[in-house]
This record gives structure tokens, sequence and C-alpha cells, in this order.
């Protein structure tokens, strides 16, 4: 398996493979992470991960942002590719260092698409269900409860279809501000 193959496996495993073996590695008894900080002498007893509020929605949050570094790597990758070589050519001819030449030419080239993947990824991360609903069922109690798995528990459990709905559609008007706003920035940018 090469390197690159091996950094694109979280975009390329399906979600509930994703999170059921998160769950694995996050168990409190035989759970990998567990097993392996108290070979290394970090912690002394197991720690019950999802079981625990806080730590449930660390542990969540970081299959997420495991889950999508390879769409950020991407992204980020296709945007360096774009900028013009000339730019840094220009820039190390005018005595800029590789600092300022970060600063004042990377940065500025990758805005656009770093503002992108973010809008893009913050509503992938709030309509995630899967990986809520199969590692923590939004537990322990509401700890990690996002939207679309109270919009379930909701719907489908307590059958109050009504406010389902208006849970569905609560982040709607946040989301359309914040595609109107990246919208102006990107046209004016042009």
């Amino acid at each position: 398996m090469s390197p690159t193959s091996i950094l694109l496996l979280p975009w390329v495993v399906p979600t509930v493979i994703t999170a059921l073996t998160w769950h694995w590695m996050f168990d409190a008894l035989r759970g990998v992470i567990n097993v392996s900080l108290q070979a290394v002498g970090l912690i002394a007893e197991p720690i019950a991960w999802l079981a625990r509020p806080t730590t449930a929605m660390l542990a969540v949050i970081v299959v997420n942002i495991w889950r999508g570094f390879p769409f950020f790597g991407v992204s980020l990758l296709a945007g360096l590719q774009a900028i013009p070589r000339d730019l840094y050519e220009a820039a190390a001819a005018d005595g800029a260092s590789p600092i300022q030449r970060f600063r004042h030419v990377t940065l500025p080239g990758l805005r656009p698409v770093i503002l992108v993947t973010t809008l893009i990824s913050t509503i992938f991360t709030l309509n995630d269900f899967n990986i809520v609903y199969v590692m923590t069922r939004g537990g322990p109690g509401t700890a990690t409860h996002v939207l679309a798995t109270y919009t379930y528990e909701t719907g489908f459990q307590a059958l109050r279809w009504g406010k389902a709905v208006a849970v569905s559609m609560y982040l709607m008007p946040l989301v359309a501000v914040m595609i109107l706003v990246l919208a102006r920035h990107l046209t004016r940018e042009e």
C-alpha cells in the first residue's frame, strides 16, 4: 500500500466502518488507545472515552477530523498547484524569505480554497449523522447529539414528525447566510 493510498484511506472507507473501527479503538477495556496509553505508562486505569460527556465529544471530533483530513489535503494540494511559480520566483528575486513567501504568496493564493473547503466541511459536519449515531447514539445523555441525530430521535423514535421537521430546518438559514457571505467574498476577489 502506497503512502498516498494510506493518506486517502479515511475518505475511501465507508463512514459506518470508520465509526465502528474508532468505536472499538475507544473501547474502555479492549480499545487500542487505552491499551497503548497503559503500555506506555501515560494512564494507570482505562478511560471510558465514550461514556463521559467531555471525552465522548472529543472522540467524535477526533474521528470527524480524521475523516475530513483527505478532503482538506487534496483541496489544498490542488490550490497549491494553481499558484503560479512566477510569483514565488519574483518574491525570491525581491529578497523575500521563505516565511514571507508563504505569508504573501501562498496564503493569499490558498484563501479561496480554504474558504470553500471550510464551508463545505462545516455543512457536512452539521449534517453528519453516521459517525455520531454509530459511535455514541448521541450519548452519554445528550452530550454528543447533533441536529441530525436529534432529528432522527425525535422523528423516528418519539414519532414527533412536526418537531423533527422543524429541527431539521433549523440550520438552513445559517447555512444560507454562510454561502451568501462566501459567494460575495469570492466574487469580490475576482
